[in-house]
């Protein structure tokens, strides 16, 4: 019987490096179309422009000594009695573990399209916008505030304009922050990265043709401070994944979530921009939502949706699943679920309703038009409901990583996942079938993969598999992220327009 399942794990890790190979190949077989032909793909970098045999290398030993780090850890929390002291250190070391092997993957990709993306990314308005809208437009925080609810009514259908006002603000008040603060501004120049400084130089350079694309030392020095703050919550999203997952699951299956986070090739390859970052919050009220015994945390879970609904509309399908997972805890009489509801839509309306009264802002106003900004996208760019809906389905394995994705499968079987795993999955096939996400769902989906993961250490213990077994599917995960990062841009279309060569 051992020997059987032993047969089992083996054959299953050759099924996922199979699978991890399929998907690199795919990425760079020309025939294969990363969306839909003639509405809209994902772009593919020229091969010229593909990463060295050293970046490969470099990427590689890092996702290695990730998983090192996944394998010791789950041999540590698999011993029995584990106290939650000994807990909580291995997940503080596998935030900081996940933030090393992101960036140690991002300095793997070919040049312009590694660490470097955050100084051409955040600050331009091809690539992102939110920092120089807020640069540009937000002289006085208060009064742009105030005025958002008129302003939003005359943007585009694209990012701007479907999405309230929390990403210009962050942004604004990062670039005051350096800016008032001078020593604050050396030092983060000081630690940053040397590829972007780098990028800095040249972006420069070519300035003295376009002026306005010159950044000053407050612009880079806030530039640095949003791609490391965005990096470092992209990995710490590890942290209340592992606590979403002790509310129904032992300390191995829950590491075995938690760990599969920061290599989920979606979380790298959209760095830097704020999607990356907004998973940290999702997963936050989902993991209070699953812990909520009283009306206190069930309040807290809405505050920290309030939060999030300042910077996107995805929240709502966040505060969505948060529900589900209220409405069917456990143990609990009918009553108090709707006691735990109530009290997570006080803890939503409370905070909105006071910055409302603060700023002038209506909130309800500014998403009734963000709402109606994005319907407006469907009719500027028309998409095939038919297609869209098959290719989110591939798109969503791919962007999540399909070792990942199929020890879910194998979890969901056992029926023995976490019920926010469940909320999640009801949640994104409602958003599938409504049609409002048709294509980008790697990116517009990200607040919502992590509680995916759920399902992965269910899966492993289906078949028994061990911290050597986790390790090597984290491995995988991480290969199949840099592969996709050697030959797929999902950043900025215009690439060109930004390469240090140019």
């Amino acid at each position: 019987m051992i020997g059987g399942m032993r047969w089992r794990l083996a054959l299953m890790i050759v099924v996922l490096g199979a699978l991890v190979v399929a998907v690199g190949l795919a990425a760079r077989d020309g025939r294969v179309p990363l969306g839909v032909r003639g509405e809209w793909e994902w772009l593919r970098l020229p091969a010229d422009r593909r990463p060295g045999l050293g970046g490969w290398a470099l990427a590689v030993a890092s996702v290695a000594a990730y998983a090192g780090v996944v394998g010791l850890g789950s041999r540590a929390l698999s011993r029995a009695g584990v106290r939650p002291g000994r807990e909580a250190a291995w997940v503080a070391i596998l935030v900081a573990a996940g933030a090393a092997s992101q960036c140690g993957v991002l300095s793997g990709a070919a040049e312009g399209y590694g660490l470097e993306k955050w100084a051409i990314v955040l600050p331009f308005k091809g690539p992102s916008g939110y920092y120089s809208v807020a640069k540009e437009q937000v002289h006085d925080p208060r009064r742009f505030l105030a005025d958002y609810p008129g302003w939003i009514k005359r943007q585009d259908s694209l990012h701007i304009g479907t999405h309230p006002p929390g990403l210009l603000l962050a942004s604004d008040a990062i670039r005051r922050l350096v800016g008032r603060d001078p020593a604050l501004m050396r030092a983060t120049l000081a630690v940053a990265p040397p590829s972007v400084l780098r990028a800095f130089r040249s972006i420069n350079m070519a300035a003295e043709s376009r002026p306005s694309r010159r950044l000053d030392e407050v612009d880079r020095a806030a530039v640095v401070l949003i791609g490391a703050l965005t990096w470092l919550a992209c990995a710490a999203t590890a942290a209340p994944l592992y606590g979403l997952a002790r509310a129904g699951l032992g300390p191995r299956p829950a590491w075995a979530a938690a760990a599969c986070w920061p290599l989920v090739p979606s979380a790298i390859l959209f760095q830097p921009i704020a999607d990356t970052a907004l998973p940290l919050l999702a997963t936050t009220a989902l993991a209070l939502a699953a812990h909520a015994k009283g009306p206190i945390v069930a309040a807290l879970a809405g505050v920290v949706l309030a939060v999030g609904m300042a910077f996107t509309l995805a929240f709502l399908a966040v505060g969505l699943a948060v529900g589900i997972t209220l409405a069917t805890a456990p143990g609990t009489t009918l009553r108090r679920r709707a006691i735990m509801i109530l009290a997570t839509g006080l803890g939503f309306l409370l905070p909105t309703i006071a910055a409302w009264a603060a700023s002038g802002a209506d909130p309800f106003a500014i998403w009734r038009w963000n709402l109606k900004n994005h319907a407006r996208f469907y009719v500027e760019y028309p998409r095939s409901y038919v297609s869209w809906t098959f290719v989110n389905v591939v798109e969503l394995a791919v962007a999540l990583g399909l070792p990942a994705v199929a020890w879910g499968v194998v979890g969901l079987v056992s029926r023995r996942v976490p019920r926010a795993c469940v909320a999640t999955l009801a949640v994104l096939a409602l958003l599938e079938g409504s049609g409002r996400n048709l294509g980008e769902v790697a990116r517009l989906w990200l607040p919502l993969m992590p509680p995916l993961l759920l399902a992965v250490g269910p899966g492993l213990d289906r078949l028994r598999a061990g911290p050597r077994t986790l390790a090597a599917t984290t491995f995988l995960l991480g290969l199949q992220a840099v592969a996709l990062q050697a030959s797929i841009q999902v950043v900025y279309p215009d690439w060109e327009r930004w390469l240090p060569a140019h």
